[in-house]
């Protein structure tokens, strides 16, 4: 009989992580989380002043994950893989298979030539953005950093409240006519239900397709 899948979720503040150790459970694996930082701010400051040390966090987090036989790692924040070097996390940890949002990106570039992306801040917006137009150079964005609507999420304020405090709908994005609204925060999917109601075309979770990149995969 085989062994349960089980999953390492790392994510910036304590409300995402938990927000993704129940996605993976929910899809029926095992998951265990550790947060880079306790806030929304000090995540922000850590990713903008302090990415090698962010980086160095993350390869201790997947190094105790190992030490309890978890070899698959989700990196289930945009704006910490953006901040952090992913390529030297990976050489650094070999057996492990580590995932982020930003791999998820490259395929999606080439399906859309028009879309709207909302991220926790600016340098991880660049950084999707980057992705973007690298894979897709002719690709229309209209890209928004929104850390005051992350830290009203981390507060659990009613969706439709936060939608209408930050007159979400109303910030161009329907006139836009985009193709799709891409979520470049993890902490945005809180909110995709009651966009659903109120949008005319298709809101796209990075989550989903993570995962599924992560489970078929065999570690090293």
């Amino acid at each position: 009989m085989n062994s349960p899948v089980k999953i390492g979720v790392i994510a910036g503040t304590p409300v995402d992580t938990e927000m993704g150790v129940d996605f993976v459970k929910k899809h029926g694996f095992e998951a265990i989380g550790y947060a880079t930082a306790c806030s929304p701010e000090e995540q922000n400051r850590l990713q903008f002043l302090e990415p090698e040390y962010l980086t160095q966090k993350v390869i201790d987090i997947i190094r105790d994950f190992e030490t309890q036989s978890i070899y698959r790692t989700m990196i289930y924040c945009n704006s910490l893989s953006s901040a952090i070097d992913i390529k030297f996390i990976r050489s650094k940890q070999p057996n492990s298979i580590i995932v982020t949002p930003l791999d998820i990106y490259q395929n999606l570039a080439t399906k859309y030539n028009k879309i709207t992306i909302w991220a926790a801040n600016g340098q991880c917006l660049s950084t999707i953005e980057y992705i973007f137009y690298k894979q897709n150079p002719a690709i229309d964005i209209m890209g928004m950093s929104m850390l005051p609507v992350i830290k009203a999420i981390e507060e659990r304020k009613p969706p439709a409240t936060i939608i209408d405090k930050f007159d979400l709908i109303s910030l161009g994005i329907e006139r836009f006519d985009a193709d799709c609204l891409i979520l470049g925060c993890t902490h945005l999917p809180y909110l995709q239900a009651e966009l659903s109601k109120r949008l005319t075309f298709p809101i796209i979770d990075p989550a989903l397709e993570m995962l599924k990149l992560l489970t078929s995969s065999c570690p090293g």
